[in-house]
């Protein structure tokens, strides 16, 4: 293709989504070009895990014709008055993180919970704390290099955590339904649970915002009339890393459900 027609392409697309977009849109847009550049048919299963359950509400959303089901595993819900004010935290300590690597500087110890004792950011900000046991030592070095290095990772995840209202009011307003094609809804009881520790049960206060969770993530059943909430309470938020078996038998019911 000649050069001015490609330009002139990406940005008929870059126009289309918007540059004031929210974040999510522009990541389903994406998501989309990088499936059909891939030759990739459709219709997709999309599996969203945490915040990417967003990502891919959103995609479906926008694509409908181009979902065969959805997976949503202990995916995020809307974000109450309380929770953004602890993300506008999470958003300063990480801003301080970056800065630190940007300055060339070792990373920084940062405040955790009440209580708890301060830890740098690559134990913090990323999955469970590196280095995560579960994984090879050569992938923990890898990634804790990058977590020492790469300042456009921390920039990447400070406009997500700041676009989260914007993202949240879009899906509000963009709900779609799905007719009858297969969603499943992982939940464990344990949202924003790193890991179970069973000598430290949950409180009336822990216990009162799961059940909340839990019924959030139940309203996404209205997509479709073939949706199913799946429980498990063996699990920490991250089911993948605790139970993968819970998160491969669910796509394979939609798989089986979708064709």
């Amino acid at each position: 293709m000649d050069t001015r027609l490609q330009l002139r392409s990406r940005r008929r697309r870059f126009q289309r989504s918007g540059s004031d977009a929210p974040h999510d849109v522009r990541i389903a847009a994406e998501l989309r070009s990088a499936l059909h550049n891939a030759g990739i048919q459709r219709p997709y299963i999309l599996v969203g895990n945490a915040f990417g359950g967003n990502n891919v509400r959103t995609f479906a959303a926008r694509y409908p014709a181009e979902v065969a089901g959805l997976v949503l595993v202990e995916a995020d819900i809307v974000s109450s008055p309380e929770e953004r004010r602890g993300h506008a935290k999470l958003i300063a300590s990480m801003r301080e993180c970056r800065d630190a690597i940007a300055a060339g500087k070792p990373l920084p110890q940062v405040p955790t919970h009440p209580g708890g004792s301060a830890r740098s950011c690559a134990q913090e900000f990323f999955f469970r704390g590196l280095p995560e046991a579960m994984w090879s030592p050569e992938l923990n070095a890898k990634l804790l290099e990058l977590v020492q290095t790469k300042v456009a990772m921390y920039d990447s995840y400070i406009s997500e955590m700041e676009q989260m209202p914007v993202d949240e009011t879009y899906l509000a307003q963009h709900s779609t339904s799905l007719g009858s094609r297969p969603i499943r809804v992982l939940s464990t009881g344990n949202h924003g649970v790193h890991s179970l520790e069973p000598s430290r049960p949950q409180g009336p206060e822990q216990r009162k915002y799961e059940e909340e969770v839990a019924r959030e993530q139940a309203k996404w059943l209205k997509l479709s009339s073939n949706a199913r909430q799946l429980l498990t309470d063996k699990n920490s938020e991250y089911i993948p890393f605790d139970q993968p078996s819970f998160v491969v038998d669910a796509i394979r019911e939609v798989y089986s459900q979708s064709k």
